[in-house]
């Protein structure tokens, strides 16, 4: 498959669904490296059931190896137990 495939057109929003245990601060918590990247979070919705906290952030101006990057980080907190990455062409 060719990399232009797989890749999005710039400029593209990426979208973070995290899934993570239920918390006082585990929002906050998951905010932190977007943050410390300094990057523009456009959307950001979450929601709790259960005993889990499920958050969907889309995000602007990332490049597709920082986004992979912090999807890592997010993936390294204790609270967290799942991250998917996607992108869109962005509006």
């Amino acid at each position: 498959m060719a990399d232009d495939l797989c890749s999005p057109p710039a400029p593209a929003r990426r979208t973070f669904l995290i899934e993570a245990q239920a918390g006082a601060d585990v929002v906050l918590r998951v905010l932190g490296p977007f943050a410390v990247q300094d990057v523009d979070i456009l959307t950001m919705e979450a929601s709790r059931d259960l005993g889990r906290i499920s958050i969907r952030i889309e995000a602007g101006g990332l490049a597709e190896a920082a986004a992979q990057g912090l999807a890592d980080r997010l993936r390294a907190m204790p609270a967290v137990t799942g991250v998917g990455l996607g992108w869109r062409v962005g509006a």
